[in-house]
């Protein structure tokens, strides 16, 4: 395959694992074709100034009216800023690669893992071994990476995630999809963290904070000290504080203001019979219920992968703050139905209250514990304290024993690997038994 080929097929997002690793190779053997690489990038950057450029013109020189065809700008808005969004990451992704391809000094260090984590496209990787800057992605909806710079400054992985980073004068990392918690250590003056995503430039000094990449905005919540968040459709930025959040949108005409963190809740109930879920929880909604979606549940060394079928309500995507608090007198409760008896998975996982990575927790239901009505539906209650760590290493544990004292970002149920057409219609988080 021709250097031309290679990058085409790797900037369309197409390369196997075997081209990507040839893409490395000559990458590393030829100068020329690195120039060729990082010409793109250089072109990409200059390219997403302009879109936001004449964004901007356009919008001062035709000022929306109703009269006017103020819905078609609106779109060509939309359109510019998708346009700068995608170019931006495609700068970064090239920047990265060029990166990852050269000989380089370890960046950070993959602490733990639960799941399946690997190169982009490439093979698993293993905790306890020094990286060099690269990207990395978590498989699966409950995978997570705790990753460790040398300063100490720690990232932790959540779900399905993509991260691209690197360090030289200072951290920068591209979070193309999915959610990070970092605890970040005083950095040096003048060398803030940088974190990209498709919408969004967070800085960061030295703070507790997560950071959720979507496919239209960036939701940040800061548990400590204060970081500045730049929303990328019209250069406007601002200041998180401790206890607050903000979103980042795609669409320049929403506010970028803070939202206080409210106290975390001990009872919540979601009833899908009632309303819609919003967009990213895992799952189908139809004719009332959530319906359980493949996913994959993590990829094996040699490529292959294993497919589960379930349903998320993910508290940690909600663009209004919301913290669910897990106690020791907590009971999780769903209204399910299946078409046939089976096993099911149950998963939580959490955060520390004060910010960081809580751990991962499981219950496994027999089928004989379902107890189907006329119609087929089971209530089952399942106390927090039945719920253990996912993670089979003793420190991991030790570290997490009990999700009782987190914060629930996200409960799971699926069928493992069949499909028996798993519909959820409520769920609930409860203090009572």
């Amino acid at each position: 395959m021709n250097d031309d080929l290679l990058i085409q097929k790797y900037l369309d997002g197409s390369l196997s694992h075997e081209e990507n690793q040839l893409l490395s190779q000559r990458l590393r053997e030829d100068p020329a074709m690195r120039d060729q690489l990082r010409s793109i990038a250089e072109h990409a950057v200059a390219f997403g100034d302009m879109a936001r450029m004449l964004r901007a013109t356009e919008a001062e020189s035709n000022p929306v009216n109703p009269s006017s065809g103020g819905s078609s700008r609106s779109a060509r808005f939309s359109s510019w800023l998708a346009l700068a969004a995608s170019v931006a990451l495609l700068a970064a992704s090239a920047w990265f690669f060029l990166q990852s391809a050269s000989p380089q000094a370890p960046v950070l260090t993959l602490v733990e893992s639960t799941g399946t984590v690997s190169w982009a496209h490439g093979e698993p990787i293993q905790p306890g071994g020094s990286l060099p800057a690269g990207t990395l992605e978590t498989v699966g909806e409950d995978s997570s990476a705790l990753l460790q710079f040398q300063d100490g400054t720690l990232i932790t992985l959540h779900g399905e995630t993509e991260l691209s980073f690197s360090e030289e004068n200072q951290k920068i990392l591209s979070l193309t999809r999915g959610t990070l918690s970092a605890e970040v250590k005083p950095q040096r003056n003048g060398h803030p963290m940088l974190i990209r995503t498709p919408s969004a430039v967070a800085e960061v000094v030295g703070t507790v904070f997560d950071l959720s990449a979507r496919s239209e905005d960036t939701l940040l919540k800061v548990d400590e000290g204060l970081v500045k968040l730049k929303r990328l459709a019209d250069g406007s930025q601002i200041e998180v504080s401790a206890n607050r959040s903000a979103v980042a949108s795609l669409d320049a005409n929403t506010s970028l203001d803070m939202a206080s963190t409210p106290e975390p809740l001990t009872d919540w109930t979601f009833d899908f019979t009632k309303k819609a879920p919003p967009r990213d929880w895992r799952g189908i909604a139809r004719d009332g219920v959530m319906n359980a979606s493949p996913y994959v549940a993590r990829k094996l060394p040699d490529g292959r992968i294993i497919t589960h079928h379930g349903v998320s309500v993910r508290t940690s995507m909600l663009e209004k703050p919301l913290r669910l608090l897990a106690t020791e007198s907590s009971v999780i409760r769903y209204r399910l139905r299946l078409d046939k008896p089976t096993s099911l998975q149950l998963m939580l996982l959490t955060n520390q209250p004060e910010g960081g990575f809580g751990g991962n927790f499981e219950c496994k239901i027999s089928e004989n514990d379902l107890r189907p009505d006329a119609e087929g539906w089971c209530d089952i209650a399942i106390p927090i304290r039945r719920y253990a760590p996912v993670n089979s290493h003793p420190h991991i544990r030790k570290q997490h024993p009990t999700a009782a004292g987190n914060i629930i970002t996200s409960a799971i149920v699926n069928t493992f690997g069949a499909d028996r057409k798993l519909a959820v219609a409520r769920f609930e988080l409860s203090s009572r038994p």
